[in-house]
């Protein structure tokens, strides 16, 4: 799997912070740092995931190359690593909320261009061209709606730190829609890509997890999440 390294590193910080002889007063707070972790870890996995699909590919000129595409998710990995280096360290503040929010939306907007390359690609009479139509908007129209979720979360934190609401009690849920958005986005994403391109003879790559959710994670720790994607 592509950026086992970056899990692996995650899931050290994961099993650091299980040590913490933590006191009862401090519960909640290590809690917290568990699951932004978990986040992290996650993220990855759906980068991990993307790429996997990116290996199914035309090969044309105006595809998105692989290189690119493989440099522009290990960017957005950094920062989930980034994350759990931060929580670990306690570092971990009101900027890395957004930075990770931003990761995910990277991750997604990824899958979104794959699709698009691939429709901009095939030929449509193999779907039928009223159908190519509606498939192409309602891409459109998942990433339109899945782009304003993200940021109707952002919106609505950023709304909070200026007037100083708690803070720390949204984090935890704020983190839990924003992924639970990006996974369905994400599977739809990589589910349409390699449906659109089996219509097309002669593709390069293989099919990975195809509509199987093989390499999506789950809600378990990092540590014991399955590695297969």
């Amino acid at each position: 799997m592509l950026f086992r390294e970056e899990i692996e590193k995650i899931c050290e910080y994961w099993k650091k912070m299980t040590s913490w002889n933590t006191c009862i007063f401090d519960m909640e707070a290590t809690s917290l740092s568990l699951h932004l972790c978990m986040v992290a870890t996650k993220g990855v996995k759906l980068a991990s995931r993307i790429m996997d699909s990116a290996a199914l590919r035309l090969d044309k000129q105006d595809e998105i190359s692989l290189h690119t595409t493989k440099q522009t998710l290990a960017m957005y990995v950094s920062v989930f690593v980034k994350l759990a280096e931060d929580t670990y360290h306690t570092k971990f503040n009101d900027e890395s909320l957004f930075s990770l929010l931003g990761a995910l939306k990277g991750v997604a907007a990824i899958g979104h261009i794959l699709v698009k390359d691939a429709l901009e690609s095939v030929n449509y009479v193999e779907y039928g061209s009223s159908n190519y139509s509606l498939l192409v908007q309602d891409t459109g129209n998942i990433w339109d709606e899945y782009e304003q979720n993200i940021n109707n979360l952002e919106d609505k934190f950023r709304a909070a730190l200026k007037d100083n609401f708690k803070i720390y009690e949204l984090v935890r849920p704020t983190m839990e829609k924003a992924m639970t958005h990006t996974i369905l986005f994400v599977s739809q994403m990589v589910t349409r890509h390699d449906r659109v391109l089996s219509y097309t003879p002669g593709i390069k790559g293989r099919h990975a997890g195809r509509a199987t959710g093989e390499g999506e994670p789950d809600s378990g720790s990092p540590v014991h999440e399955s590695s297969g994607s």
